[in-house]
């Protein structure tokens, strides 16, 4: 036989062959009942989900592009009150075995799946996953898949419902062991994950079984790899987790958390043990890395309906919050206080028991070394206790309260500075830099107001400053007031710069409703004594004080000291005062000037008394004082009137 025979013969048998199964394909749906694709169908979705499906429409045998069985009206019942809905199934079957009239199912796709799963304020699972496939040695499950699917995760008396929408996922079984892959779209966030589960019949059985997943979203990315267990309907799990992100504001926001503060809570990574009861979410040895601070121990996180409470106990080497104190927006422009009123909406479903320990904590221009710190929120009333700190080589004790539950939320302050560096101390505090040496301060205030402005505005309590063997820099009192006493009209020039050391200085502060009313505050040392006093409106950030500097010399003999006094007065915002001496003061330690300022006063009390008399009585002279209106007084340039030329002090402007 030739070889173009051959070829002849392979090709009809070919094309004989092709034939036959083209006469197969066109007469199988009609060799093949609808019953039988209906049985097959349930033996395979029961087999997969473990759920009996309810089959009302048409069940329809397509051969092309490839065999299926495609059915548009099919009902889950999982025995819930909301069981998976299907939009349309369809099974795409094993080509060989249909060839022989026999119908086995490669692979399940659930297309629109709705999935609602329910559980109760402790955790519960009430209904919605079904996760208890009917697996035997002698079943073939087939692949599920599911496409454009989504899932309702509904809390009994909690309103907001978490969808995950847009689910592509695919489900292999391997005897009992479950892998799923997919995507999906949870807060308007893409991501995909993976999920095994090495026993999925022992967990039907509430047995623990093993489990790995991995979610990547935008945001944040998750890992576990554990054992779970469903006990009477409830998750429980033990095992490692691991989650790291650009944002976990935003990967909060996924599970409808609110951050605590609007700013920070960026770029986070964390590593530890976790224990998942139905009561609370564990994380023990935790390592934890959170806008460029890492601390670690562990945490607790709760939820009771809209609430959410977290607790632990962490512990850093340094901790730099500065990035959060920025929202409480004090002042609008450094000047003013700010009228806009202070947000609390991370106080109303926000819970917090957190005890942090580091070695130093930086807030803003503000150290602490060794600081054991308590902050809770509590219903919506936020505290701060510092038990003890390293306060710029003294000690701090302190707590704070704010409670946004009243209608006028209230403020409450305590705090103890001790034998602390007061030119760094109040200055990381204040700004104000001009006390050197090491002091104690006390304050105890309390206020009312929904922002800044009526805080300030109602303030009220005390504060008390001692210090000891210290200086007041910017200016040389003792060299003004020599300077001043020698030549007291000469002009004062600039009266900054230099410093005046002082063996003790008190100070008294009383606040009532944003007025604070200096009183006792003295500067002493053996040649120099200062006193000030007035008010300062916190209101309004302005000085309105007058004080006396006196330069005292030594007593000699039996007479007794002299001292050289000079009033002043402190006046302008907190932000730009000034220093004036009196002026009155000044001609009044002159000895040549003094009486001239003496016969201008008298003149002038006399030329008001004729003034009151001639309106009286009509007369325009009385007694010794004769009206001469021709007087003319003389020139500038005689010599019998020597020029005097009291220059008006410069105002001192604060550093």
């Amino acid at each position: 036989m030739s070889v173009s025979s051959r070829i002849k013969r392979i090709a009809i048998g070919a094309v004989t062959a092709a034939a036959l199964l083209g006469v197969a394909f066109l007469t199988l749906p009609y060799l093949v009942s609808e019953q039988q694709i209906r049985d097959a169908a349930s033996r395979s979705i029961q087999a997969a989900t473990g759920i009996v499906p309810r089959i009302d429409g048409r069940a329809r045998l397509a051969l092309l592009p490839r065999p299926a069985i495609q059915i548009q009206e099919i009902y889950l019942d999982d025995g819930s009150k909301s069981g998976p809905a299907v939009g349309a199934l369809q099974a795409s079957l094993q080509f060989w075995p249909l060839l022989f009239g026999e119908i086995k199912v490669a692979t399940l796709t659930l297309d629109r799946l709705r999935l609602a799963i329910d559980l109760s304020p402790e955790g519960k699972l009430i209904g919605g996953l079904p996760i208890n496939p009917a697996i035997t040695d002698d079943d073939d499950v087939p692949e599920l898949r599911v496409a454009n699917g989504s899932v309702l995760l509904r809390v009994q008396g909690r309103d907001r419902v978490e969808i995950i929408t847009k689910v592509d996922a695919s489900l292999n079984w391997s005897g009992a062991s479950l892998t799923a892959t997919g995507s999906f779209v949870v807060g308007n966030k893409p991501a995909n994950g993976t999920l095994v589960i090495a026993d999925t019949a022992a967990l039907a059985k509430g047995q623990r079984s093993s489990v790995r997943f991995r979610v990547e979203a935008e945001p944040v990315r998750i890992a576990y790899e554990g054992r779970i267990t469903f006990r009477e309907s409830s998750l429980q799990s033990e095992g490692t987790f691991s989650a790291d992100g650009r944002s976990l504001r935003d990967a909060l926001a996924i599970f409808g958390i609110s951050a605590p503060s609007p700013t920070g809570f960026g770029r986070f990574s964390a590593k530890a043990t976790v224990s998942l009861t139905p009561i609370a979410l564990t994380f023990t040895n935790l390592a934890l890395e959170l806008d460029g601070n890492r601390a670690d121990g562990g945490l607790t996180w709760k939820r009771d309906g809209n609430r959410s409470t977290l607790q632990g106990t962490l512990a850093s080497e340094t901790t730099d919050l500065s990035i959060y104190q920025s929202p409480l927006g004090l002042t609008t422009n450094g000047r003013d206080w700010n009228r806009n009123s202070l947000d609390t909406a991370a106080l109303q479903n926000f819970d917090l028991d957190l005890r942090l320990s580091c070695g130093k904590l930086i807030i803003g221009k503000i150290e602490i070394g060794k600081a054991a710190i308590t902050l809770g929120v509590r219903n919506r009333q936020f505290t701060a206790a510092i038990g003890e700190a390293q306060f710029y080589g003294g000690t701090l004790r302190g707590n704070a309260i704010w409670n946004a539950a009243e209608e006028n939320p209230s403020l409450r302050l305590d705090a103890n500075l001790g034998n602390f560096d007061l030119e760094r101390g109040l200055g990381g505090l204040t700004g104000f830099r001009r006390l050197e040496g090491k002091g104690s301060l006390t304050i105890a205030v309390t206020s009312k107001g929904k922002s800044a402005q009526e805080i300030a505005s109602a303030l009220s309590g005390k504060i008390q400053l001692a210090m000891k063997q210290g200086a007041l820099a910017g200016i040389h009192a003792e060299a003004v007031l020599r300077r001043l006493e020698r030549r007291p009209l000469s002009t004062t020039g600039d009266l900054r710069g230099g410093r005046t050391p002082f063996e003790r200085l008190t100070g008294n502060i009383e606040i009532e409703n944003g007025v604070a009313k200096l009183t006792g505050f003295e500067v002493e040392s053996p040649i120099l004594k200062i006193s000030l006093q007035g008010e300062s409106s916190i209101t309004k950030r302005e000085f309105d004080l007058r004080g006396v500097a006196s330069l005292i010399r030594a007593a000699q003999g039996a007479s007794s000291q002299i001292a050289f006094d000079l009033p002043f007065v402190i006046y302008g915002t907190w932000d730009n005062p000034y220093l004036l001496p009196d002026p009155d003061a000044l001609i009044r330690h002159s000895g040549a000037t003094a009486p001239l300022l003496d016969a201008v006063r008298g003149r002038a009390a006399r030329e008001a008394m004729r003034s009151v008399i001639e309106t009286v009585t009509g007369l325009r002279s009385i007694g010794e004082l004769p009206v001469n209106p021709t007087f003319e007084p003389p020139a500038a340039n005689s010599p019998s009137i020597a020029p005097i030329y009291a220059p008006s002090p410069q105002p001192m402007q604060s550093r």
